[in-house]
């Protein structure tokens, strides 16, 4: 909120003489349409579709909202509402899926992070806005909706057809392992999810002594920032968590303090072309600071900030504010955070197949059925990872002893 009043407090702007022309030819072109179409035309309508035309020159988060859009866009960030469970971004003007929400009815039509969705109901959805294709997948609980799918290595498009359900986002996940080895998984950050996560280390802990952890970040489209910096908190006693700059100038940034830091022992962090915003904050900040190594793919690149302006007639501005950089100042937009440790995950065993789905359940037609690998090679090069730090570890200790 203090970033957002810090970049809208600014003098007023007034238009060069450039703008100015162009300003007087937007009324002129306005009074021609208004005077000489073939048929009547609605000028609120007209006027909608200029600031929509406007803002979309701007990048694929900036948008304009209708009314109908930003109120039914005003969902809170409890990690609950209606829909297929699917983070959307824009790449190339093509509609993207980030990562599929765990145990959604998109998870389960085996929808996966980097399919590109060419059609949704059979409306095109080139050059869509992001709110527009949002809210056309949301819907009532129980109604269904159709996606054509396009997916890297298939040459047609094949089309699934899932039903709305209410999505619960769950947050974090864990699991001891044995041998000291700790598994956390955050699917998103949304309100509490880093006190859920000092809560299950803690847990952890008192069990079996961690002697190391594998926070998995992948397919987590972010959420929210102070969530991002005070799961970042957990592992940092001191340094630049995130900095966040606009036009070149650095407006904010976000520090770690002492007080209840974790233990010293090694993280291994998974990330892949599914992690976004808010994960590519944590993953970037451990790695920076050397506090944890980064093992899977390149994170997605999405590290823009957005603020929701309220217009007069109800309608929403969604416009890009500023950019976040690692505390080494690496830019994370369109770059994403880069893994120590290389690890393709194992690509699922593919077979054609047609699924005639019952009623309430997903319908995929002509779309590759997956055949999900039994390892898990990312996480197992984690555990591999950490197991072989630890013994390093207690190898040092019985030298000292």
């Amino acid at each position: 909120m203090l970033l957002a009043a810090a970049l809208t407090c600014r003098d007023a702007h007034t238009l060069s003489d450039k703008g100015y022309k162009a300003l007087h030819n937007f009324s002129k072109v306005l009074h021609y349409i208004e005077e000489n179409y073939v048929s009547e035309v609605d000028e609120e309508a007209l006027l909608q579709g200029a600031v929509q035309g406007m803002v979309s020159t701007l990048d694929p988060h900036s948008v304009y909202m209708s009314p109908e859009i930003n109120r039914e866009l005003k969902v809170d960030t409890s990690g609950r509402f209606d829909g297929v469970g699917i983070e959307v971004g824009v790449r190339k003007g093509e509609l993207v899926v980030v990562a599929p929400i765990r145990d959604s009815p998109a998870a389960r039509a085996g929808i996966k992070a980097g399919d590109r969705i060419a059609k949704i109901n059979g409306i095109a959805t080139k050059n869509i806005n992001l709110s527009e294709a949002v809210m056309s997948m949301r819907g009532r609980r129980g109604s269904r909706v159709t996606l054509t799918l396009l997916r890297e290595g298939e040459k047609c498009p094949f089309n699934v057809t899932i039903t709305r359900q209410i999505i619960n986002v769950p947050s974090v996940d864990y699991e001891l392992l044995g041998d000291g080895i700790a598994y956390a998984s955050i699917s998103s950050f949304q309100s509490g999810t880093a006190r859920s996560l000092a809560k299950a280390l803690k847990g952890m802990s008192k069990a079996e002594p961690i002697r190391g952890l594998v926070l998995d970040l992948r397919h987590n489209p972010g959420g929210l920032l102070e969530q991002a910096v005070e799961v970042s908190d957990l592992f940092l006693d001191h340094g630049v968590i995130v900095t966040t700059d606009n036009r070149g100038k650095e407006v904010d940034r976000r520090e770690a303090f002492s007080e209840g830091t974790q233990p010293d022992y090694p993280i291994a962090v998974l990330i892949d072309g599914g992690s976004a915003s808010a994960a590519e904050i944590v993953a970037g900040a451990l790695k920076d600071h050397g506090r944890a190594t980064v093992i899977g793919t390149t994170s997605f690149g999405k590290g823009s900030v957005q603020t929701v302006i309220d217009l007069d007639d109800d309608a929403g501005l969604k416009i890009t504010i500023a950019y976040y950089r690692t505390p080494s100042g690496r830019l994370i937009h369109e770059q994403g955070v880069l893994p120590d440790i290389v690890v393709e995950a194992e690509l699922p065993k593919v077979k054609k197949a047609e699924v005639e789905a019952e009623a309430g359940e997903e319908e995929t037609e002509g779309a590759p059925e997956a055949v999900e690998p039994k390892v898990d090679l990312q996480r197992e090069r984690a555990i591999e990872f950490l197991r072989s730090k630890a013994v390093i570890k207690r190898s040092e200790g019985s030298e000292r002893s």
